[in-house]
Order: C-alpha cells, then structure tokens, then sequence
C-alpha cells in the first residue's frame, strides 16, 4: 500500500505541473476518462502468455490515469479523495461478497444486496442535496 500512496502523491505533484502550464487535456475529465478507455484496449492486446512485463506497465496505465482522474474530480470537488473512493468501494464490495455462500444462491444475494445499495445510494444523494439547499440560503 505504500506505493499506493507515493503514486498519489505524485499524481498530485503531476496534476499541479499540469495546471502550472495551463494543460488543458490532462485537466479535463473527459480526456482522461477517454484515456483509460483506450488504456483498456493496449490491456486487451497485452494479455497472453509470457508477457508480464508489458501487461503490468499497461494495467499501470490504467491505474494512472484512473487515480489522474480521482484527482481531478477532487479538486473539483465532486468527490472527496482517492480514500474516499478506496473506502466506499471497499464498503460496497464487503457487502456483496461476504455474504454469498458459493451456491446457487449467490446471484440473487448479490442482487438483493445490490438492490439495498441502490437505494442507500438514493437516500445520501437526497442528504447532500439538502444539505447543498441548505448552505446555498444562508
């Protein structure tokens, strides 16, 4: 975990290098989203036998580019940090996982649990946008 946290770190030290020089693609949300998406697709032609080495440098592509654009969307503030993203997935996969059983059974848990999420999902959007109403009158 700790390279995790050195390549934050330099993802934040890249993203201020990028705004000092007025870089507008690697500012922009949608660049970086189309980005990873062409990542994916240097991935899907890396992955054979014998070929580490360039499978893992392009899957790294992909984790750049997804923790460029955590950073991104939080200096916008439209998510929290990279932990909070860490966090909720961690939450969320918990959730689903730990409960199946290995049966045949695991589809229709996974989609309950799913299901509960959702709404969940619902009910914190429905609180920040109150709260957003709430900060915006005063």
């Amino acid at each position: 975990m700790q390279n995790l946290k050195k390549l934050i770190e330099l993802v934040a030290y890249k993203k201020q290098l990028d705004l000092t020089r007025a870089e507008p693609n690697f500012t922009d949300n949608e660049w970086l989203l189309d980005a990873i998406i062409s990542e994916v697709e240097e991935v899907k032609e890396e992955i054979k036998p014998n070929n580490r080495a360039y499978l893992e440098d392009e899957l790294s592509d992909i984790l750049w580019g997804w923790l460029s654009l955590v950073e991104n969307l939080k200096g916008e503030g439209l998510v929290g940090s990279h932990e909070a993203v860490f966090k909720r997935a961690l939450k969320k996969y918990e959730e689903r996982i730990l409960p199946l059983k290995g049966t045949s059974e695991d589809h229709a848990i996974w989609k309950e649990v799913k299901r509960r999420q959702k709404e969940n999902l619902q009910r914190e959007k429905l609180m920040e946008e109150g709260s957003q109403c709430k900060k915006t009158t005063k």
